[in-house]
């Protein structure tokens, strides 16, 4: 029963994300995502990934949560650093 009320938080969450930010998530996995004109996997493979909306939303409520738990289980600082300027700024090729 828990898991499955996290299971419904985290859908209406993202898709909260999804709503509030469609021409951001549209620009960014459109520049960078699979097909994008400036897609390159193995400089920021989130764009590539499904899993990566869930990470924009944490990014967006969470942010220090997210970073301390990513560089302690995942040791690819550099991936979520590439991903949030991503996100946040549109930093990359113009």
């Amino acid at each position: 029963m828990r898991q499955r009320r996290a299971a419904g938080r985290l859908r209406r969450a993202v898709g909260g994300l999804r709503d509030a930010n469609r021409g951001r998530l549209k620009d960014l996995y459109g520049k960078y995502g699979p097909g994008g004109k400036f897609a390159d996997e193995s400089r920021c493979y989130l764009t590539h990934q499904p899993e990566s909306l869930v990470v924009c939303e944490r990014l967006d409520t969470v942010p220090m949560w997210l970073a301390a738990v990513w560089n302690d289980e995942l040791d690819a600082e550099l991936t979520l650093e590439r991903f949030t300027n991503l996100w946040r700024y549109g930093l990359g090729p113009s």
